[in-house]
C-alpha cells in the first residue's frame, strides 16, 4: 500500500516478522485482535506504530524508528488527502485483509461488520476472566461471613 504526500512517499510493506514485530510492541495476541481493537478505540498511538512497523522506502524504514516523525506524516497524510483517522485504518484494513495477514481472509462485508463494531475493541477474555473472579470472590466473602471458627 502507497501512502503519498508532498514530501514523503512510503510503502506499507507487511509480513510475518514485522506482525510478530508490532504483536509484541503493542503487547497484542495476534494482528487481527489487536488491529480491529485500536481502530474502534481511535488509538492514533497504534496508528502511528503500525505505520512505523510496515512502512518502507527502498526497503528501508523511511522514520529512522522515530515515531514523532510519523505522527507529522499522519498530519501530513491527512490534510493532503482529506483523511480521517479511521479511514486510514480502513485503508490499511482493506489491504492487509486483502494479502491475507489477519487470522483469516474476510469478504468486504465481514470486514466493513469488524470495522464498524465497536465490540471488537473489548477483550472478551479478559472481561470473562474478571467476571468469574468477582463471582468468585464474593461466594467466598459470603461463605466467611457466616464462619465463626
Amino acid at each position: 500500500m502507497v501512502m503519498k504526500t508532498e514530501k514523503l512517499t512510503i510503502d506499507l510493506v507487511f509480513s510475518t516478522k514485522k506482525i510478530v514485530r508490532l504483536t509484541e510492541e503493542l503487547k497484542g495476541k495476534n494482528l487481527s485482535d489487536l488491529y480491529f481493537k485500536a481502530l474502534n478505540n481511535s488509538d492514533i498511538k497504534s496508528l502511528a506504530t503500525i505505520i512505523l512497523v510496515f512502512g518502507e522506502l527502498e526497503g528501508k524504514n523511511p522514520f529512522n524508528s522515530d515515531i514523532n516523525k510519523v505522527y507529522d506524516f499522519i498530519d501530513e497524510y491527512k490534510k493532503e488527502n482529506k483523511k480521517t483517522y479511521e479511514d486510514i485504518y480502513k485503508e490499511i484494513a482493506e489491504v492487509i485483509n486483502e494479502e491475507g495477514f489477519f487470522i483469516k481472509k474476510m469478504t468486504k462485508e465481514e470486514l466493513m461488520e469488524k470495522i464498524n463494531n465497536p465490540l471488537a475493541s473489548l477483550d472478551l477474555e479478559e472481561t470473562i476472566k474478571n467476571a468469574a473472579n468477582k463471582v468468585a470472590t464474593d461466594t467466598m466473602t459470603d461463605a466467611f461471613k457466616g464462619y465463626q471458627g
